[in-house]
């Protein structure tokens, strides 16, 4: 058999290629997809894409490609670098620029070859960020657009991070993104696995992995190489041998049926470079040292070949089926060739290959001719490869310096962290470096904390702490080393706090020591903001208020204009907390000056000011400020970060006066942008709050585990643990676990170092609902007796001194917000332990209305109004009370409170106003939409695997929404349930 280029026709793909065709089809009307591509080396990815882009051409779809490289040699950033390259050769540079629109100079460290103005504006990865994804819209409004980016395994972490943050933001436009990487390479640590993982949570992500080729399919590929079918001895011998790996088939094919085959593919695949002329085979070898794609210019620049020599080598290697052109450059036609070419090379060759390629990269990075090339990242490699420590120590500092102009703060991270291997390697490392070891360190450090590394910036920081105090100590001016010192202490204490662990407030008391109080400075004023902020946080509003004071005034005095404004805005939800709300209020609004127009501070003021007036009970305020905040983002380009961050803020209030809808797409939009550490739990516990209210019980449930895991072992301060307590609480109490609620609200509230008024009045208000509810273990109140004889009878808890305590906590809190709303809720509660209660729910409504929220309390104590109006034989005055409970459940969305209605309906056999007696229909109003639906297949008798794949459902959500209309409606099965639905649709359509 004798062998073409490569297969003709695509084998075994069918499937996927049409799925890719969807996923185009599903883009080019509107809604951004992403295609995630799996399988392992050889299998046949590259392939399918370049398939399907060429389809998608056809199509009427522009295409892109960005090539992911070994990441020991990649520039941060390099396939989407290398995508828009190509969208600039496609559109125009001029056309590029112009839908790049303001945010254009933020790709300028990107694209420096564009020639673009960065302006004066400070570079971010936030606006690096906004910027491409910005431009990716733009574009896709003119034609659908497709962007591929190939092994995604070799991506670096920036690439990683711009592609997650793409993938979230963009919603509508018209955009397919199609990533593919290696299965074999996905080691349990990957962290591409981490990046799919998270992915998977986005509703628009699709992942498709290729499987091997059957025995079948290898006979069909066979067929397309060689123009004539095998014989059924060659297709098992070459299935058995290539195990069904495309790749591998075309490489067996190519060689003689009857020849001796190679046991490996490593002798395979050298058996084939050992074909080549001397020349080729050292051009080879020249590539394999490169990366996967090497320019023309390079590899001219690093051979010993002549320029007829060289055409000549890699005509023979593109022939041979080993190389492919890949616009003006050469790359491996399978990564695999590469690798085992690059592991063939003796020690010798290897050092002097990488050395060639470090010295041509370093003259170019030094040459005038190509400014803003961004290669000092690619000669720290070759330079370390080669084992020449001193010139990689000045390249990795000097790809430090490139990636952090780049925002690639990973990048930044790993090539600080290499010098720091090499510091005893080289002579004279301090002078090399312009700094000593520990400044190292810190940077190194700090770079981590911007990619994200946490914990790697952590004990980096540790690492230099431990050393700085060591020179100190051994210093004979130990005065010199002191603001070293307190700035490192800071550092850790604020990743501690990043952290959730305890101990930042300790270091910077301890850093403050080494301060001297007077005269004061600017160090002294940034400290003192940092220790106003971290006693916040924890709930010492009073100390942080005192702080805080000291830090403004200082800041002041020493022209420190953001240690200012941020103990200013601390200052003002410390006063608001203290009791002195139109002080603090006024303090926040005067942030707003402060900020000077940044827009990282002025967030803050939006952040701090919304959270403040929620607290208070001024929703619609709190609402207009944090939505006000949201569209400032988007005027300086920033909706899709900073922006983010107030999306609780703005959500909770919207909550609270029933806009469930909106407040829901808040939450749901930003837990698809992925917010970093505490904020992932406010949304988190947001979501799970509103699942529950809205009846989905195993949803909330799920996410209260969810936050409990991330939680564990932290201390995120009172804001945190007493919000999240509430939700806990409600979801254990719902499930029918109100001892458990009653533990978690008194152990936030104790741990509490001093009373938080704006989060403990809504917990203390759950705690008194757990209370009834665990003492008439979920049964009306008065069914059984009252608390005292409760409480003679052997019920867990001492309930009268738990009445007590509770009743303390509310007095602690008077006078402070909307407290009368929430002591009516209280009250009503412990009022219900005695027995039926009304006159106290009616006073809850009142309150309701009076505090204009929050509107879900509105339809519950309407239910627990009529609960206690049929307790106590008012059953007509019941009866309007749940219709009413009932339409204000409905308005809202509060599936919970309406399943409850209707259940109590049933029990006391009440008749929902407006439903003909007997006919299931006021039963059915509790059901929800998709319930509807559901219900209509249940009654014709479908499976819940039918109807999971009539409603493009699984079948698992499927029995799960069968569950909660059986519960909802009262009956025991699927028969009774369908003879409930069939009362109520008689006579209809």
């Amino acid at each position: 058999m004798t062998s073409a280029a490569h297969s003709p026709v695509m084998v075994g793909r069918a499937a996927q290629l049409a799925e890719l065709r969807a996923a185009l089809a599903s883009a080019a009307g509107g809604a951004t997809v992403t295609v995630v591509l799996g399988g392992e080396a050889g299998v046949g990815k590259t392939r399918l894409v370049t398939e399907f882009a060429d389809d998608a051409v056809r199509r009427g779809a522009r295409v892109i490609v960005g090539q992911c490289v070994d990441i020991g040699a990649a520039s941060p950033y390099a396939p989407v670098a290398g995508a828009l390259r190509e969208l600039a050769g496609q559109v125009g540079t001029a056309r590029l620029l112009e839908v790049a629109g303001p945010g254009r100079g933020a790709l300028a460290g990107l694209l420096p070859e564009l020639g673009i103005d960065a302006g004066d504006a400070p570079g971010s990865q936030g606006r690096l960020f906004e910027a491409v994804t910005g431009l990716l819209e733009q574009v896709a409004a003119d034609q659908p657009l497709v962007l591929v980016v190939e092994d995604l395994h070799w991506a670096d972490q920036s690439t990683r991070q711009l592609l997650q943050f793409v993938v979230r933001a963009l919603t509508t436009a018209r955009v397919l993104l199609v990533g593919t990487y290696r299965s074999d390479e996905m080691g349990r640590k990957h962290p591409l696995r981490t990046m799919l993982a998270e992915l998977e949570r986005v509703r628009t992500v699709h992942r498709i992995e290729l499987p091997r080729l059957t025995a079948n399919e290898v006979g069909e590929q066979l067929t397309a190489l060689v123009g004539a079918p095998p014989d059924r001895g060659t297709v098992r011998r070459i299935h058995a041998r290539s195990e069904g790996v495309p790749f591998l088939v075309e490489q067996l094919a190519g060689l003689e049926a009857g020849a001796e085959l190679p046991e490996s593919l490593r002798d395979l695949l050298l058996v084939r470079v050992e074909a080549l002329s001397p020349d080729a085979q050292q051009l080879i070898r020249l590539l394999a040292v490169g990366r996967t794609r090497v320019d023309h210019e390079l590899l001219a620049a690093v051979s010993d070949l002549d320029p007829d020599a060289l055409d000549a080598s890699l005509r023979e290697g593109v022939s041979a089926n080993l190389l492919r052109v890949d616009g003006d450059g050469y790359a491996f036609r399978h990564a695999l060739v590469r690798e085992v070419v690059h592991g063939d090379l003796l020690p010798g060759e290897h050092g002097r290959l990488h050395s060639r390629y470090a010295a041509t990269l370093e003259q170019w990075a030094d040459e005038s001719a190509r400014p803003g090339r961004a290669v000092m990242a690619e000669v720290a490699h070759h330079w370390f490869c080669a084992h020449e420590q001193e010139r990689a120590f000045v390249a990795s500092l000097a790809a430090a310096a490139e990636s952090r102009a780049t925002v690639a703060y990973a990048e930044t991270q790993r090539n600080l962290e290499r010098a720091l291997e090499l510091w005893d390697q080289v002579r004279d490392p301090e002078v090399k470096a312009g700094i000593d070891h520990v400044e190292l360190l810190a940077r190194a450090g700090s770079a981590a904390t911007n990619a994200g590394e946490i914990d790697r910036a952590l004990a980096l920081v540790d690492a230099a702490l431990s050393e700085a105090e060591s020179r100190s100590e051994a210093s004979s001016r130990p005065d010199v080393d002191a603001p070293r010192l307190a700035r490192l202490l800071a550092f850790r204490a604020t990743l501690l706090g990043d952290l959730g662990r305890p101990g930042g407030i300790e270091l910077i008391r301890r850093a403050l020591d080494l301060v001297p109080a007077q005269p004061p400075t600017p160090q002294r004023a940034r400290l003192l903001q940092k220790l106003g902020s971290r006693l916040m946080m924890e709930g010492r509003t009073d100390e942080a208020a005192e702080v805080s004071q000291e830090a403004a005034a200082m800041a002041r005095a020493t022209g420190e204009a953001e240690a200012e404004f941020r103990a200013e805005v601390v200052l003002g939800p410390c006063l608001v907390s203290l009791g002195r709300t139109d002080e603090g209020i006024a303090i926040l609004r005067a942030c707003r000056d402060l900020a000077a127009g940044l827009p990282e501070r002025l967030m803050s003021y939006h952040i701090n000011l919304s959270d403040s007036l929620h607290l208070l009970g001024r929703y619609a305020e709190a609402a207009e400020v944090a939505r006000d905040g949201i569209d400032r983002t988007r005027e300086v380009g920033l909706a899709r970060t900073l922006g983010s961050m107030l999306t609780g803020n703005a959500a909770e209030p919207l909550l609270a006066l029933g806009d469930w809808s909106t407040a829901g797409q808040l939450i749901d939009r930003a837990i698809e942008l992925d917010p970093p550490g505490r904020h992932a739990w406010q949304m988190l516990r947001l979501r799970a709050w509103l699942s529950l209210w809205q009846g989905d019980v195993e949803t909330a449930t799920r996410l209260a585990d969810d936050i409990r895991t991330r939680e564990a072992g932290r201390q995120p301060g009172p804001q945190y643990v007493l919000a999240l307590a509430k939700t806990w609480a409600e979801v254990a109490i719902v499930r029918g676990e109100p001892g458990q609620a009653w533990a978690e609200v008194t152990a936030a509230v104790e741990a509490s170092p001093r009373p938080q008024p704006g989060y403990d009045q809504p917990l203390l208000a759950t705690a008194a609902w757990a209370l009834e509810t665990r003492l008439w273990g979920g049964q009306p109140a008065g069914s059984s007796g009252d608390v005292d004889a409760a409480a003679g009878s052997g019920s867990d808890g001492d309930v009268a001194t738990e009445v007590a305590w509770l009743r303390s906590r509310m007095d602690e809190l008077e006078g402070w917000g909307p407290v009368p709303l929430w002591r009516s809720v209280v009250e009503a509660h412990l009022a219900g332990l005695h027995g039926p209660a009304p006159d106290a729910w009616r006073r809850v409504l009142d309150a309701v209305a009076t505090a204009g929220g929050p509107v879900y309390l509105r339809p519950y104590a309407g239910y627990r109004l009529g609960e206690a109006q049929i307790a106590t034989g008012e059953r007509d005055a019941a009866a309007t009370t749940l219709t009413q409970a009932a339409g204000d459940a409905d308005e809202l969305g509060a599936a919970l409170v309406r399943g409850w209605i209707d259940d109590l309906r049933r029990r006391a056999r009440l008749v929902p106003a407006g439903a003909a007696d007997g006919d299931g229909d006021g039963l059915l109003a509790a059901l929800t939409q998709r319930e509807h639906e559901v219900l209509r297949l249940v009654a014709a008798g479908r499976s819940n695997r039918q109807i999971g794949e009539e409603l493009f459902i699984s079948a698992k959500t499927a029995s799960v929404h069968v569950s909660n209309i059986l519960t909802k409606l009262g009956v025991s099965g699927r028969g009774e349930a369908a003879a409930v639905a069939h009362r109520a649709w008689v006579g209809r359509p």
